[in-house]
């Protein structure tokens, strides 16, 4: 998944998610040639519930 999509599914700053790039919090992409950079989307899919806020969570009655 490229890094435009994997920002639109976290709902932070282009800046925030660099920021997390570079302090480790987010992995290093997947680099194929200087233009393109991905992540598995498994990995984003892990990424955004680890981000998502706790008003998102619906509760299962």
């Amino acid at each position: 998944m490229p890094a435009k999509e994997f920002i639109l599914l976290l709902t932070i700053s282009k800046d925030k998610f660099y920021i997390l790039v570079n302090t480790a919090n987010i992995k290093q992409p997947i680099q194929l040639c200087e233009e393109n950079l991905f992540w598995y989307p498994s990995y984003v899919k892990n990424k955004v519930e680890e981000h998502k806020p706790e008003s998102d969570i619906v509760a299962h009655i």
